[in-house]
């Protein structure tokens, strides 16, 4: 196999990027896109529950219908509620509305258990033209919250050790025997299903995002006048290749802007309200505990590695179908092919870990089209071993190198093709001419008399 012919890449690229950040509409794109995301956090801490560091509360009208003993003792070790003086009542609530509405710093709490749901009801109100404001009740709210938790577990003789236990994190795992035997680190089925999905939508984005700017680059590149004099000094490889570095820098250079966008977001955020209120919001969005997927260092760095790899494949496989594009509308063809290569890996990842199966996870890793999508989170998951999957990165580089030749050769071939988007027989056909012709040039020019 002929090395790489690499001539001119770094001239293509250059051009490419430059004439791609000339555009004011693509630097208008990427200031709203760092815009948007600085203000997620700033915006959240102006209109959401700001930290209470001092309270204008200072007397609560507790009504506990719960049948548990708030003690007081347990409001007070918040400071902030420290100097609140906690008042019994069993007026009803008439008689703690009229009561609130004369006091300028007093609120009444009505605390309650429906035995039918299981569960407690705390509410807090303030007068009108009261001092207090919804912050204060809020953190009230909180704190009462604790208080009876507290008072539930004194009911149960609870000791601070069973506290401890009854908080602790459990960690499940389902193996067969024979990985239990050799102690193999596997993790459940719901965490596996969880990154999977997790890394397919990562992927999904990824290639989404290329397939558009390639078919942007491919088409722009049929009406300029630079690519047919470029074409003398530059290899096909070259020029592709170049291209596709281009469209890395603009879609890793725009995610990373979202990312120092909502980093500067979070420390301006955080300025502004208590850090805590922030990263709840996030795990609340989340809803997962990202300490059982066992993620290091090395992990990070794998997972770059893969993300890299899914990314050159999918690039490749856009370049080589946006090649075949003469008109607008070929687009639409051209993104049903890719969209099917992108759903045809991610279904068959996203599904393949509720079946349990080592056969199906060693073939899916292995096999490129789904192996962008499985072989990372198989692997940090336990699933596969480490042969496998190094088999299986070593098959994806190769499936890469083979992608960008080829998109090189259809690039070439179809720069100057005007017709129909062609069919996948027909591009085989075209290619299969080319390489002949190429052949029988290379054989006259060794052969000055023709033979």
């Amino acid at each position: 196999m002929k090395s790489l012919d690499l001539r001119g890449t770094g001239t293509v690229f250059r051009y490419t990027v430059q004439q791609h950040y000339k555009t004011r509409s693509v630097i208008i794109f990427l200031l709203i896109l760092f815009l948007g995301a600085l203000a997620v956090f700033p915006i959240r801490a102006m209109t959401g529950s700001k930290a209470v560091t001092e309270t204008k509360i200072r007397q609560v009208y507790l009504r506990n219908e719960t049948g548990f003993v708030i003690e007081a003792e347990d409001v007070k070790k918040d400071d902030v509620f420290s100097g609140v003086e906690i008042i019994d009542t069993k007026d009803d609530d008439a008689a703690l509305a009229k009561t609130i509405a004369a006091e300028k710093n007093a609120a009444a709490t009505v605390m309650t258990l429906d035995r039918e749901k299981m569960c407690f009801d705390i509410r807090t109100n303030y007068g009108a033209d009261s001092e207090v404001v919804n912050a204060d009740a809020e953190a009230l709210n909180q704190v009462l919250s604790q208080a009876l938790h507290q008072a539930l577990l004194r009911a149960q003789s609870v000791t601070a050790e069973q506290e401890t236990l009854l908080h602790s994190a459990v960690y499940s795992q389902v193996s067969k025997v024979s990985d239990y035997l050799r102690n193999a680190e596997e993790t459940g089925t719901d965490t596996h299903v969880f990154a999977n999905l997790l890394y397919c939508y990562l992927i999904i984005m990824l290639n989404t995002l290329a397939m558009s700017y390639v078919f942007q680059q491919c088409m722009e590149e049929k009406v300029s006048k630079l690519v047919e004099s470029l074409l003398v000094s530059v290899s096909p490889t070259s020029l592709i290749l170049g291209k596709l570095l281009a469209v890395t820098l603009f879609i890793f250079f725009g995610l990373g802007l979202v990312v120092l966008g909502l980093f500067i977001s979070f420390r301006i955020g955080s300025q502004m309200t208590d850090p805590k209120i922030l990263t709840d919001m996030i795990k609340n969005l989340i809803h997962v505990d990202f300490s059982v997927l066992h993620i290091s260092v090395g992990t990070i760095a794998l997972f770059l590695l893969c993300t890299l790899l899914a990314y050159a494949i999918a690039a490749s496989f856009s370049a080589i179908v946006g090649s075949c594009c003469s008109r607008t509308e070929d687009t639409q063809h051209a993104s049903l092919a890719v969209v099917m290569f992108i759903m045809i890996g991610y279904l068959v990842g996203a599904f393949v870990p509720m079946f349990e199966n080592d056969a199906a996870y060693n073939i899916v890793s292995l096999f490129p089209l789904t192996s962008i999508f499985s072989a990372f989170p198989n692997f940090v998951c336990g699933k596969i071993t480490a042969g496998v999957f190094t088999v299986a990165l070593l098959l994806q580089a190769a499936t890469a190198y083979f992608l960008i030749r080829t998109a090189g050769r259809v690039y070439r071939m179809m720069i100057f093709y005007r017709g129909a988007f062609p069919k996948p027989k027909q591009v085989i056909r075209m290619m299969r001419e080319e390489r002949a012709a190429a052949r029988y040039a290379a054989a006259g020019k060794e052969d000055p008399h023709g033979k």
